[in-house]
């Protein structure tokens, strides 16, 4: 079964026909098969993948076993023990202060800076030049025999002492002069980053590998490719002299965009961008993907969706998983995912289909350079794998956090928490309440079951008791006096009658007169004397209290002559009067307690 599946991949990768588009106006490439792009070259940033700079060592941590080196970045750039060649201890391998040379392996990504690495290594064509590491190594997907033994020999002889080559994919079946011209180019570049080291102060930039055209041509031009599209003449001339060099040029054929409209959008990349920046993917047979990129790894889900074509159940989902497992390998690719990746597949009760599923995933990550590892699937159903990072992410380089979420899609809702009212504000709300003192008697009984308005009623009360004080006010008896002789005299020359005005003011002062007499003022005070009165009413229990304040009032000025006292004694007389409520009792009562008010007030006035 093995066998068959190789032998459909084999077939499928010969009929696979390969496009490359290279706008180098923008620093983006694009490889197709089939129609459908499969890889992004970009070239963006102050920092790329490859990098060679003179640095120096700017902090030592043994506590993370790693040290923070200066390239020039604002973002210092991380190197781990593992990365120092040299046998010992971080601190007997590096100092502060000291200069390396130095590689960027994983370019800057959010919050942290490059990691970078002094094993120092140089792509070539069909050859990888490690200049600190001596030793010959063979790519595994060479599998035939004799080819790797004859490759093996040609290097040795070819290659300087203590230098290592690793031979790539790409030196099957090439002759040995074709090598050897590659190994001296490489060669030739290292000794230009060593003479320039020599030269330099750090931090400074050594060399970076070659530009996105040449770069792309290296990396994804294969026998399968029937076409280059580029968007400039000096790219197109570059391109056929690169091929030329590497006998190519016979079955690629090169093509200059001469359109209007940016090469990206006339060839519909620019679509293919925006789709891989989706968390949904759809797949041709119904079925959809999640995929979600966190800081720790990614999430991939999948789903049926509308797939509801085969006969059972077992079938729908092995044909969902397995196209699943071909649109997951291109998206790993396309957005360059790096990590921790963790795949939910629909679960499958037959182990056959599990194990087929694996062998299929296996298949489809095997022409990935980034070389995908992959775990077996978990009691819950989950597929773990890691993927080494190489470079920026899709989703990195096209995309920016929200400055308002900061990337999580969801706004934080105020806090509307209620607030204590002001000062000024408590005391105009208190100043409009004119609350009387039998109500406020029944609240404060009221208040001792209920425990929170209880705190707020007490001082609202006090405080309109000291905003009601200044209304009620001692006046000066001879002015009273003089007012009440010129309204008698007035009422005489009248006849008794009365003005509309004086009603209403008399209205007014009786309402006032009522308010004032609820009021906790009108209490009377312990050193006052008190006579026995018989009351036949509860509600004229406030009465004795009004009939003694003038009786304050006059002996607080014993120095007046007898004329004002008697003028004093009767306008209390009418202010009695005017201040007594209604009687609710018979008239009898009335008359004899009036006498009596009457008499002790003249036998004081006259004492």
């Amino acid at each position: 079964m093995a066998n068959d599946r190789h032998n459909k991949n084999g077939q499928q990768n010969g009929n696979v026909e390969k496009k490359i588009i290279i706008a180098e106006r923008d620093n983006i490439a694009a490889v197709l098969e089939n129609g459908k792009v499969t890889d992004f070259f970009i070239s963006r940033g102050e920092v790329i993948l490859g990098d060679v700079y003179l640095a120096t060592v700017d902090n030592i941590l043994p506590s993370i076993d790693a040290a923070f080196v200066n390239v020039g970045f604002d973002k210092m750039g991380f190197l781990h023990a593992q990365d120092v060649m040299g046998k010992g201890s971080l601190k007997d391998k590096l100092s502060p202060k000291q200069k390396l040379i130095v590689q960027v392996v994983k370019e800057p990504t959010g919050h942290k800076g490059p990691r970078i690495t002094t094993e120092i290594s140089l792509p070539g064509r069909f050859l990888v030049l490690m200049p600190n590491e001596p030793g010959i190594s063979i790519s595994k997907k060479i599998e035939n025999s004799k080819e790797r033994a004859r490759l093996k020999s040609v290097v040795s002889l070819i290659k300087p002492v203590g230098v290592g080559v690793i031979i790539r994919t790409e030196a099957e079946g090439q002759s040995e002069a074709d090598i050897q011209e590659d190994l001296e180019i490489l060669l030739e570049k290292w000794n230009n980053i060593i003479t320039a080291a020599e030269t330099m102060t750090p931090p400074n930039l050594l060399y970076r590998d070659q530009d996105l055209l040449y770069r792309t041509i290296r990396e994804a031009c294969t026998e399968d490719v029937k076409e280059i599209v580029v968007d400039t003449a000096f790219a197109m001339q570059r391109v056929q002299n690169i091929l030329q060099n590497w006998h190519m040029n016979k079955n690629v054929q090169v093509t200059l965009y001469k359109g209007t409209e940016p090469l990206l959008i006339a060839t519909d990349i620019h679509k293919e961008i925006k789709a891989a920046l989706n968390v949904k993917v759809n797949m041709p047979s119904g079925g959809y993907l999640f995929i979600q990129q966190t800081e720790a790894l990614t999430v991939i889900d999948v789903n049926s969706g509308k797939f509801t074509s085969s006969s059972t159940q077992d079938e729908t989902i092995l044909k969902t998983n397995i196209e699943a497992v071909h649109e997951i390998a291109r998206q790993l690719r396309l957005r360059n995912i790096g990590g921790m990746i963790i795949v939910d597949f629909i679960d499958m009760m037959s182990r056959a289909d599990k194990l087929a599923m694996l062998e299929e995933l296996e298949i489809a990550l095997e022409p990935d350079k980034a070389k995908p590892q992959v775990g077996q699937i978990s009691d819950l159903g989950l597929v773990e794998l890691t993927r080494h990072r190489q470079g920026q992410s899709l989703s990195e380089i096209f995309t920016r956090k929200c400055p308002h979420c900061q990337g999580t899609g969801y706004f934080m809702n105020e806090f509307n928490f209620s607030t204590p009212t002001a000062e000024g504000e408590y005391r105009a709300k208190a100043a409009k309440m004119k609350l009387p003192v039998n109500n406020f008697k029944k609240n404060k009984n009221n208040n001792k079951n209920q425990s929170q308005p209880a705190p707020q009623q007490e001082p609202q009360v006090e405080e309109i008791q000291e905003i009601q004080q200044p209304e009620i006010e001692v006046e000066n008896p001879s002015t009273v006096a003089s007012q009440e002789t010129e309204k008698r005299e007035n009422k005489k020359k009248r006849g008794g009658r009365k003005n509309k005005f004086e009603k209403k003011a008399q209205e007014q002062q009786e309402i006032i007169v009522e308010q004032t007499i609820e009021t906790a003022d009108t209490v009377l005070k312990p050193n006052e004397e008190i006579k026995p009165i018989i009351e036949p009413d509860a509600s004229e229990k406030t009465e004795p209290a009004e009939k003694e304040e003038p009786k304050v009032e006059i002996e607080t000025e014993p120095e007046k002559t007898n004329e004002t006292s008697e003028t004093q004694a009767e306008t209390t007389e009418t202010e009695i009067k005017k201040t007594r409520r209604p009687n609710r009792g018979t008239s009898k009562t009335r008359k004899p307690r009036t006498k009596k008010t009457k008499a002790t007030k003249e036998e004081k006035v006259e004492e």
